[in-house]
């Protein structure tokens, strides 16, 4: 008795603080509140962040109902399998990858562009495996200056690149004086890939970024990219597929020429 009065409570019986609380626990049927770990500034994503997505899709939906309503579909007649549509376009989400088609081989434009692109993203966390910034956009101030900076430049050499090989063709200007995987191979990877060598380098010696924050403008890069090549096939491509500096939508469904 004397041994069992000297013990100290919290050892009473040789269970821990721990073991007692897991014991409470089991008898409750549910596990005992804790404090959270949040800081002042965080909320917790259920309510705040699901209720406002939720009412995001419900938003959007009204509207492209509303849309779908209002506004007339560009239908034309039945198809006619001995017409060919000039010009003859993809589905808007393929209408990137048809303007890459007409720079470079079809092989590499439609399969080993896009199959590396999807590598490259999905080798993202395992490259980036830092946790600070986690959930927070763009990670830092000097990550949105990062992401300005890589649309704007993307969005300018792309422009260039489609403008000059408008005007002036590799392809026209090489064909018969090369072999054709010169110009349809390796000038189209040497020009993706180094200007993306570009982009890394001016980011690093303007901005001195981390390693998330180089990822961001390669990235920030990847999606300018796909979204200036939507805009440029659907907009300004026309009849032949040429640029065009305005392709009205009341001239997309005209007879072949």
């Amino acid at each position: 008795m004397a041994d069992v009065a000297r013990r100290p409570a919290g050892a009473a019986g040789g269970i821990s603080d721990e073991k007692r609380q897991r014991l409470l626990e089991l008898v409750r049927g549910r596990t005992a509140a804790r404090p959270t770990d949040l800081a002042e500034d965080e909320v917790m994503v259920w309510p705040t962040l699901v209720v406002v997505e939720a009412l995001s899709a419900v938003i959007f939906t009204f509207l492209l109902l509303v849309a779908s309503i209002a506004v007339n579909p560009p239908l034309v007649d039945i198809a006619n399998p001995t017409v060919t549509p000039n010009p003859s376009k993809a589905p808007w989400y393929f209408l990137n990858l048809q303007e890459l088609l007409l720079h470079m081989h079809p092989a590499l434009a439609g399969v080993i562009v896009p199959t590396m692109a999807l590598v490259l993203i999905a080798a993202i966390p395992f490259v980036d495996r830092s946790p600070l910034g986690v959930g927070i956009l763009f990670t830092s101030d000097k990550g949105k200056k990062i992401t300005v900076f890589s649309a704007i430049f993307t969005t300018i050499v792309l422009i260039a690149l489609i403008a000059f090989d408008s005007e002036i063709g590799v392809t026209r200007s090489l064909s018969g004086k090369v072999a054709p995987v010169v110009y349809e191979q390796l000038i189209p990877v040497a020009v993706m890939v180094g200007f993306s060598v570009v982009l890394g380098v001016l980011v690093s010696k303007i901005y001195r970024p981390t390693r998330r924050e180089l990822i961001i403008a390669l990235f920030t890069g990847f999606v300018v990219s796909y979204f200036v090549l939507t805009i440029v096939g659907t907009f300004f491509r026309g009849y032949g597929m040429e640029i065009q500096l305005y392709w009205p939508w009341t001239n997309l469904h005209e007879g072949a020429h």
